[in-house]
């Protein structure tokens, strides 16, 4: 009996953790904005296009891939209630305690102080609705589960950014143009 206490109490720990997908960093995109304004070769353009983004707060919130291998990660907080997790961002500023929500249309990935809490599934190969005591050992491989519509999050390039869906981004009928699910590497922190 004492075993089964301790796990319990394992897996509804909260923790932190960053995310990784083809070696890039998860970021929210006004991270990865701010960090192109910070480069000595930026063309105009590409410096216009950022302060844009910037000045716009949902365009800011999305959550992508940083554009580089070596920039800072977005540390997120995972908070459990049961098998699932509302997942927040530990960060300072504007968007300090955000929550990651599914945008209703779009199906797009995004960070929002207002947002309702929505909750996220883990899945890893070796369990369904992993978690934590699933992935503190080390970098995991996972899909996350939007609970909203029980689907994993899929990649999505537009413009040379990466979004995260909660839908196929596949807009034709033929199967064979079907995505994977993103595979995210996950690094507990603490």
């Amino acid at each position: 009996m004492g075993n089964v206490m301790s796990l319990a109490k394992t897996n509804n720990q909260t923790f932190t953790a960053h995310l990784y997908l083809d070696g890039r960093p998860v970021v929210l995109n006004q991270q990865r904005l701010q960090q192109a304004l910070r480069d000595p070769r930026i063309t105009n353009l590409e410096k216009l296009d950022a302060e844009v983004g910037l000045a716009d707060s949902r365009v800011a919130s999305f959550i992508t891939l940083a554009d580089h291998e070596d920039d800072a990660p977005l540390l997120l907080k995972f908070v459990p209630k049961g098998n699932e997790y509302a997942i927040s961002l530990e960060l300072a500023g504007v968007f300090e305690g955000a929550r990651l929500f599914i945008e209703d249309k779009t199906h797009n990935l995004l960070a929002g102080t207002r947002a309702p809490v929505q909750y996220f599934s883990i899945r890893t190969y070796a369990a369904p609705k992993a978690s934590f005591s699933d992935i503190e050992s080390g970098p995991v491989y996972l899909d996350l589960i939007s609970q909203q519509n029980d689907k994993p999050l899929y990649r999505h390039m537009s413009s040379g950014m990466s979004t995260f869906l909660n839908v196929d981004p596949n807009m034709t009928v033929h199967n064979a143009l079907n995505n994977k699910p993103a595979t995210f590497v996950i690094k507990v922190i603490k």
